[in-house]
C-alpha cells in the first residue's frame, strides 16, 4: 500500500499568499486542474493570479483552491512526479498544503528532510505561523517527520 505525505504551511499571511503560490508553481514544470470549492463568480481558473487570490481571500466563509503540480522540484536532485496543492481559507487563516504519494524512487526519510529544507527556505521569505510535514494527515503530531526545524517522531 502506498503511503501519502503532506507538507503544510500554516496561517500564511494574506499579503504573501500569491508570492508563496508563485514560488510553488515555479518549482514545478506544470500547474493544472485548478478548482475551487465555492463559486467565485466570473473569476477564471486558468492560472493563479491576483484576481483569483483576491477572490479567495475576500470570500465570506470557508473555501478551498486545489491544483496539480507536475514535476515538482524539491531540490536540484529530487523531482516529485506529482504533488496535489490545496489552499484552505478558514475562519482563523489560510493554510497551504502539498500532498504526495511515496514514489519508491526516494528514501522517504531523506525526501522529507529535503522537504523540510525546502519549506524552511520558503518560510524565510513568506510570513506564516509555521510549517510541518508528515504522513497525511500531518496534523497528527505522532506521524510527523518535522515541525519547523525540529524533527518529529518519524524524522
Amino acid at each position: 500500500m502506498t503511503e501519502s505525505y503532506e507538507v503544510v504551511f500554516q496561517q500564511v499571511a494574506v499579503g504573501d499568499l500569491l508570492e508563496l503560490l508563485n514560488a510553488l508553481e515555479v518549482s514545478s514544470e506544470v500547474l493544472s486542474d485548478l478548482g475551487v470549492s465555492e463559486s467565485l463568480g466570473d473569476i477564471l481558473l486558468a492560472e493563479i493570479d491576483k484576481k483569483l487570490i483576491d477572490g479567495i481571500v475576500s470570500y465570506e466563509g470557508d473555501i478551498c483552491l486545489t491544483g496539480r503540480l507536475y514535476k515538482f522540484n524539491v531540490s536540484n536532485e529530487i523531482c516529485l512526479p506529482f504533488v496535489f496543492l490545496r489552499v484552505i481559507k478558514y475562519a482563523n487563516g489560510i493554510d497551504v498544503e502539498l500532498s504526495f504519494d511515496d514514489t519508491r524512487l526516494f528514501d522517504i526519510g531523506g525526501l522529507m528532510r529535503i522537504m523540510q529544507i525546502y519549506a524552511d527556505g520558503l518560510s524565510k521569505k513568506i510570513n506564516m505561523v509555521g510549517f510541518y510535514g508528515g504522513l497525511e494527515p500531518a496534523i497528527d503530531i505522532d506521524t510527523r517527520y518535522f515541525t519547523g526545524d525540529v524533527l518529529g517522531p518519524l524524522g
